[in-house]
């Protein structure tokens, strides 16, 4: 029996843009990701916009419908999206920050 297709919530990581992506597979949306933001599919990646969680095959069918998920390609790398706000915050706030909080 086909698995039902799970629709998603597609950003690259560099983009502002967010598309609803539907696929099968972990590699069927990966797929569909790379054509609609026009990157390379060899060396790309799919990841919970979340926590960075890399998805797998075995993984994906526990993904939930309409999870946001990050396109990556070669070299880059998503550590979630709480990180990445706190890192922002840290770099907008430079020396202001304690010493414990900037190191």
């Amino acid at each position: 029996m086909l698995q039902k297709p799970k629709s998603v919530k597609l950003r690259a990581l560099r983009s502002p843009r967010k598309f609803g992506v539907a696929g099968r597979s972990c590699q069927e949306v990966l797929r569909k990701g790379c054509l609609r933001f026009q990157l390379p599919e060899r060396g790309s990646r799919l990841c919970l916009y979340e926590d960075g969680t890399e998805l797998t095959e075995d993984y994906f069918p526990s993904v939930p419908d309409n999870a946001e998920l990050v396109l990556l390609t070669s070299g880059q790398a998503w550590q979630g999206w709480f990180r990445h706000v706190a890192q922002d915050c840290l770099t907008i706030l430079g020396s202001s920050c304690p010493p414990t909080l900037a190191s």
